[in-house]
């Protein structure tokens, strides 16, 4: 039988505690006043997934954002797939948001107009405010928008919460003369050798730096496996100046490109090579492994044990690595509890699925220093959805350690600290803000 008066402790203790959000994608509050909401914005980032995997065309799923398509069409198109996925944790995390910020229990036929006119009311107020601050007491938030559709990347640092968080994978991932012509244009230079490209480099950190970046993201798992060899600058050169060899259709023609197992050798050594930048500029490593956004991803390249020639060769590096590995979670907890520098990342587990978060965080905290685990990030597009994330992540948090003190396994005083500890203090510490 559950002691109330115990759970109400715990819970009321963790429900109220600042959040360190190691993890975001939010678009400035600027221009999401200058997008039209409706109710299909809340279900453009994860449910839109799931409502791919669940059978949706994709010619049906873009019609959804179609805004000049009448929203009781677009409405009839979304119904029937929305009822296969209103399982998932994905859209539970949707509907928990709703209820609290909006007061509608459900999204149906008879709901969806009146929460389509609340969202577009939200763009009167300071509504990343009410969300972020009152609502989430979200005390610091690491925010990634850099290459990501429609979002400005002019202002990285536009609220005084959001910590920028930078990334390479443009520059990484050249593999055509198109893409050398495209960098040269975009930072007024000219490149013809592998000593320019990391003379570009060297600049874009300084620049970033005086913009006020203070993170490194690595997300190419998205492209190809995250395992980073050591390459040579020789064995790297040799692969750019093929670039420079390939032959130009000119821009209306096809595009000459390297292949993937022909660029690894200069996507390996330009992640050594960034990787040693961020290190110089006591910048965090951020490195998303496991689960992949979207269809039809290959997340065997994401296992976190690619990584360990990192781990081993960066020990002043503080990596924090992404999305608790999953479904190599175990993997990870192996390799955090080895490496002191490695720092174990829950962000998107809460909305992948509520037990999942909760199954790995229980055998993380019997496994890894209560220091190397970040509880939170919301990894997400939708500022609603951030909210929803950190309800649910606390509500789960606080259910586990009433779990552990019931069975003695931690006092009430110890299962605070670590809350504390998880949510907030362990990863203000890694990224350095007060």
């Amino acid at each position: 039988m559950r002691d109330e008066k115990l759970f109400n402790r715990i819970s009321d203790s963790v429900s109220t505690m600042p959040v360190f959000d190691t993890h975001e994608h939010l678009m400035h509050e600027e221009e999401r006043r200058g997008n039209n909401l409706d109710v299909f914005y809340l279900f453009s980032h994860y449910v839109a997934s799931d409502l791919g995997a669940s059978g949706m065309a994709q010619s049906d799923c873009d019609k959804l954002f179609d805004q000049s398509i009448d929203i009781s069409k677009r409405w009839d198109i979304f119904a029937p797939h929305f009822e296969n996925v209103k399982n998932t944790s994905y859209t539970k995390i949707v509907l928990e948001s709703i209820k609290d910020l909006f007061g509608i229990e459900d999204v149906n036929e008879n709901t969806y107009v009146e929460l389509s006119k609340k969202l577009e009311d939200t763009k009167k107020s300071n509504w990343y405010d009410k969300v972020l601050n009152e609502k989430s007491n979200i005390r610091h938030m690491l925010n990634f928008i850099e290459n990501m559709p429609g979002i400005n990347n002019q202002e990285p640092q536009a609220r005084k919460d959001m910590v920028a968080v930078k990334n390479f994978e443009d520059m990484i991932c050249i593999c055509c003369m198109e893409d050398i012509f495209r960098l040269e244009q975009k930072y007024n230079v000219s490149i013809y050798s592998l000593k320019d490209y990391l003379a570009l480099i060297d600049r874009i950190f300084e620049e970033s730096a005086n913009m006020g970046y203070k993170v490194l993201k690595i997300v190419i798992a998205y492209l190809r496996t995250i395992k980073f060899e050591e390459t040579s600058l020789h064995e790297a050169d040799m692969v750019f100046s093929k670039i420079f060899k390939l032959k130009d259709y000119g821009f209306f023609e096809r595009v000459d490109f390297l292949s993937k197992d022909e660029l690894k050798p200069l996507q390996d050594f330009l992640v050594h090579y960034i990787i040693q930048k961020a290190i110089n500029r006591g910048w965090p490593v951020q490195i998303h492994t496991g689960l992949l956004n979207g269809n039809r991803g290959d997340v065997s390249n994401t296992n976190p044990c690619f990584l360990n020639n990192l781990f081993l060769k960066y020990r002043d590096c503080r990596f924090d690595i992404f999305h608790a590995g999953f479904p190599y979670s175990q993997e990870l907890v192996a390799i955090a509890k080895q490496f002191a520098n490695v720092y174990f990342d829950f962000c998107w587990i809460q909305q992948v699925s509520y037990d999942l978060y909760r199954d790995i965080l229980n055998l993380a905290i019997e496994t890894i220093p209560s220091n190397k685990i970040f509880a939170f990030g919301g990894d997400n597009f939708i500022v609603e959805c951030t909210y929803g994330s950190i309800k649910k992540a606390k509500e789960i948090i606080s259910g586990l350690l009433y779990r552990k003190v019931s069975e003695g396994y931690f006092s009430f005083e110890d299962a605070i600290k670590l809350a504390e500890k998880i949510l907030y203090s362990n990863p203000a510490a890694v990224y350095q803000v007060k």
